[in-house]
């Protein structure tokens, strides 16, 4: 077989690929994964006491609560947290925290944190119940929380 031949198909088959995990990539950016459907061993992931300290997140008398694992130079974590600021407006009993992941790197390893933003729901227990790589939507997070109790 002629190698330009070769050559172009092995640069065709590498922009398949490419374009592919990109796709892939963008589909799961932001989609909110609810703790029963990642699995057994995320079902009892939780944020324990010491976590929730080292964090600063109090989650006496609230309903529910998130844990946002950002850096300082991450753009999309600022809109994350213009989505949480949000959310904290309408729901009383709804806290949540910013974290930079490089200061929390225990909590980022135990919770095999890849990229940031990364957002924790949790319960008051602890118990993370949803969690999300990327930017959220809304109405997702509303939907975590409204299953929480934490209507407005």
């Amino acid at each position: 077989m002629d190698p330009v031949l070769l050559r172009a198909l092995a640069v065709g088959g590498l922009v398949v690929l490419v374009l592919l995990v990109g796709w892939v990539w963008r589909r799961r950016d932001g989609r909110l994964r609810h703790s029963d459907a990642v699995g057994h061993q995320q079902r009892t992931a939780r944020l324990h006491g010491d976590h929730l300290a080292a964090v600063g997140l109090d989650l006496t008398d609230a309903e529910a609560g998130a844990v946002l694992l950002g850096s300082p130079t991450c753009a999309p974590c600022d809109t994350v947290k213009q989505v949480l600021g949000d959310l904290a407006q309408e729901r009383d009993r709804f806290r949540w925290v910013y974290a930079d992941a490089g200061e929390h790197l225990r909590i980022a390893e135990e919770h095999r944190v890849l990229r940031v933003p990364t957002l924790f729901v949790v319960a008051p227990d602890g118990r993370i119940v949803a969690r999300t790589s990327g930017v959220p939507r809304h109405d997702d997070l509303r939907r975590v929380l409204e299953d929480l109790g934490t209507a407005a």
